[in-house]
C-alpha cells in the first residue's frame, strides 16, 4: 500500500493532483501500476476521504490529513 499512500499524500498537498485522483482514479491506478487490491483502496477509501477535504487544504493541516489518510489506507488493507 506504499504506492497508494504516496498517491494520497500528493493528492492532499496538491489540489490539481487531487482532481486527477478524484475524477480519474482508474487512470492513476494504471499509471502507478497498482494491484487490484491497491486500486480498490484508491477508488474507495482514498477517493471518499479526498472528496471530504477542504479546498484547498491549508499548509499547516497537510501533514495531519496525510497521516489520517495513511492510517485509513492501512486499515482498509487489513480489513
Amino acid at each position: 500500500m506504499d504506492k497508494v499512500i504516496e498517491i494520497a499524500d500528493r493528492a492532499v498537498a496538491d489540489y490539481g493532483f487531487r482532481q486527477a485522483v478524484l475524477y480519474g482514479a482508474d487512470d492513476v491506478a494504471r499509471r502507478w501500476e497498482l494491484s487490484d487490491q491497491e486500486t480498490s483502496v484508491l477508488e474507495t477509501t482514498v477517493v471518499q476521504r479526498l472528496s471530504a477535504l477542504p479546498i484547498p487544504v491549508q499548509p499547516e493541516d497537510v501533514p495531519g490529513e496525510q497521516a489520517r489518510l495513511a492510517e485509513m489506507i492501512r486499515e482498509a488493507d487489513q480489513g
